[in-house]
């Protein structure tokens, strides 16, 4: 079974973010404003064609890679003006480009996926990450399955150059940033062998 992906926009929960005074902070500092409604939904539609002939294609191949099996024939994806992305409820916003919306989109619902695992193989998995990278923060150790599985999405997919674009992306996050280089040192075949072994 592979989940629809349906984009929605609510103006009431778009305004939440709209109203931040520390968004529109954030905003104003790096020279932007808040998309208004119009262009979040013009965004949306653009976003919407283009996952429709990519998206089947990538869900399909996210199960297959992680051994995890969609558990839903449908998941909403809110589309707000500026946010941080996030995976409960999905969420993204609107970017310049639209492979880079693709991609963050791409991101979160490999956590809708994880989220579908039982707690007891995630624990397995978890414990095996505190033996093997004591040092590394909780984060850090949660995204490196994640990012193996997106790595190996870009290389089959994509090309390298996306790949490349979404590791100097995270390096706004020092976690984000030793996630890929411990999936980069291990490589992704490794890692996610390894998650498949450990939670079968």
């Amino acid at each position: 079974m592979i989940p629809k992906v349906n984009f929605k926009y609510s103006y009431i929960y778009d305004e939440l973010f709209r109203s931040s005074k520390e968004l529109n902070k954030i905003l104003k500092k790096n020279g932007k404003r808040y998309p208004s409604s119009v262009e979040i939904i013009e965004f949306m539609e653009r976003l919407e064609i283009v996952w429709g002939n990519e998206g089947n294609k990538i869900l399909d191949e996210i199960s297959k890679l992680s051994g995890i099996k969609w558990k839903t024939n449908s998941i909403s994806c809110y589309i707000v003006g500026a946010c941080r992305p996030m995976s409960e409820p999905l969420t993204i916003k609107v970017c310049g480009d639209i492979t880079h919306a693709v991609d963050v989109l791409t991101h979160e619902l490999i956590h809708c996926l994880q989220i579908g695992i039982s707690d007891k193989k995630w624990d397995k998995w978890l414990k095996y990450l505190d033996s093997k990278y004591p040092r590394e923060n909780k984060n850090t150790k949660g995204h490196i399955f994640l990012n193996a599985v997106q790595m190996a999405l870009y290389l089959d997919f994509f090309g390298v150059d996306r790949l490349i674009r979404d590791m100097w992306n995270s390096n706004v996050s020092v976690d984000y940033k030793r996630s890929w280089e411990i999936v980069e040192k291990e490589g992704s075949d490794k890692i996610v062998n390894k998650f498949k072994q450990i939670t079968r």
